[in-house]
């Protein structure tokens, strides 16, 4: 009796298993992180004002810890590729014995989603006209938005050499009936709209893009620290604070000829910003009113493929920063949500990269300028040694009044890095990697520093290491 209930849903399962293969195809995909990280300044990894580690302590501040980062996938799609969808879930920057997460027992729940949209093919158009609907991989640019966003996304291909994309993103939304609003409620949602072109022609990978930033505060005023320059810190919690209208026009690309290589991001900012009351953090200075925004953007890379083995790379950028914070004038260059990996001291180089100084390519409002030369050589098929070394600057000094001596302090000094890394792949899909860099930190980080040591000159180096046995299949 057991043998033939236990038959039944088994042969079921067993033909409707096969149905659904013959209409559907179904990938089955993950990243298998394990991170290790040590770090000199623990009190340092956070940036915005929100956070309680965003000054640098007398001495060394070390910390080491080791975490897992899983992301798992699943693609189901008709077997024509007219209509797929995905579902992708992150368990994420669980540190051991982190209390709530990965302590004792570790019973608590830490997925969030990670994507979840679809992606369908336009009925009736022979070439290729795809939506994709929800949660999904987004980018516009590197440098100004490339995360994960909610909204909904078209491209399509004009000829064989050029697409185009259009796109509506939703950032933060501002639920009147949460907040009870009346109907002389004329606040709106964080919306962003998008309009790409590519073109390939020959060697070069190129594109252009316009997109409008906005929500209306309806007059209500909303506060803006520093440290919050960047589009997704305009809230707290799910409402937008801060109205703006932004607008960026901005080109990109690349060029491969065969030994050498180019990349390029060029990108101008235009916009107001309504009903802000917004302080300097370093000086404690600020305005309350309305202010105009004009900014741009950078950067390019130039180099050289030696013998397949040999890669070097410099990287230039520039961000431009804001001079005078009691003026009604926003001079900062402005990303959205990105993810910076340069510099391993004071971006998301480091592999353990939910911890970091700051994820933009600027410090605060005051912009930035790097200079970084690379080296990466691939020793053996399975083998991969790198270094570079990076000098860096902000493009507007911080000013302010030092803490500990009543001092006037104007600098701009980022600081010389050197970081060096070694990966080697252990099985097919699974690579074992080590890095290390350390900040000779310049005076412009003494901004950061708390009053017992903050005198106008840099007292504390940076240095981390981190290490990842990461599985992807």
């Amino acid at each position: 009796m057991k043998k033939s209930t236990f038959a039944i849903p088994v042969t079921l399962a067993m033909i409707v298993s096969h149905n659904i293969a013959a209409a559907v195809d179904v990938e089955f995909h993950g990243d298998l992180n394990h991170r290790f990280q040590y770090s000199n300044r623990a009190d340092l990894l956070a940036l915005d004002s929100t956070s309680d580690r965003a000054e640098i302590n007398a001495g060394s501040v070390d910390e080491n810890f080791g975490e897992i980062k899983y992301r798992l996938w699943v693609e189901a799609a008709t077997n024509d590729g007219d209509m797929k969808g995905v579902v992708a879930t992150e368990i994420g920057g669980l540190r051991f014995g982190e209390s709530g997460k990965a302590d004792f027992s570790g019973d608590d729940l830490r997925f969030e989603v990670r994507w979840a949209y679809g992606d369908i093919q336009l009925p009736w158009v022979e070439r290729t006209a795809r939506f994709k609907v929800g949660l999904q991989p987004f980018k516009v640019n590197r440098y100004q938005w490339q995360e994960t966003a909610a909204g909904v996304a078209f491209s399509s291909t004009v000829g064989e050499d050029m697409d185009y994309v259009l796109a509506w993103m939703r950032g933060a939304e501002y639920d009147k009936t949460a907040a009870d609003s009346d109907e002389n409620d004329e606040r709106t949602d964080l919306d962003s709209f998008l309009l790409r072109w590519n073109m390939k022609p020959g060697a070069i990978q190129s594109g252009i893009y316009l997109m409008y930033q906005g929500y209306d505060s309806d007059g209500n005023f909303g506060t803006l620290d520093s440290r919050d320059w960047e589009v997704k810190l305009f809230k707290r919690g799910n409402d937008p604070q801060i109205g703006f209208d932004l607008w960026s026009i901005g080109t990109d690309g690349s060029m491969d000829l065969g030994t050498f290589f180019f990349n390029w991001d060029l990108i101008y900012q235009n916009g107001q910003f309504d009903d802000v009351a917004f302080t300097e953090f370093g000086s404690g200075t600020g305005v309350v009113g309305d202010f105009d925004m004009s900014a741009y953007f950078l950067h390019f890379d130039a180099g050289a493929k030696l013998d397949d083995k040999i890669k070097l790379t410099y990287t230039f950028w520039y961000a431009s920063g804001d001079d005078d914070p009691t003026d009604d004038d926003f001079e900062a260059f402005l990303a959205t949500d990105v993810d910076i990996t340069d510099s391993i001291a004071l971006f998301e180089g480091n592999y353990a990269d939910d911890n970091y100084f700051t994820e933009r390519p600027y410090l605060a409002d005051k912009g930035f300028i790097m200079n970084r030369a690379g080296l990466d050589f691939q020793a053996t098929e399975k083998l991969q040694l790198g270094t570079a070394l990076l000098y860096m600057m902000t493009a507007e000094d911080f000013e302010y009044t030092a803490a500990a001596n009543g001092a006037p302090v104007s600098e701009n000094e980022v600081g010389w890095e050197i970081d060096a890394y070694v990966k080697y792949q252990l099985f097919p899909n699974t690579e074992v990697a080590f890095n290390v860099g350390y900040l000779f930190a310049g005076d412009a980080l003494d901004v950061y520093e708390v009053d017992e040591i903050q005198d106008g000159s840099s007292d504390e180096d940076i240095l981390i290491t981190s290490a990842r046995v990461r599985y992807k299949f």
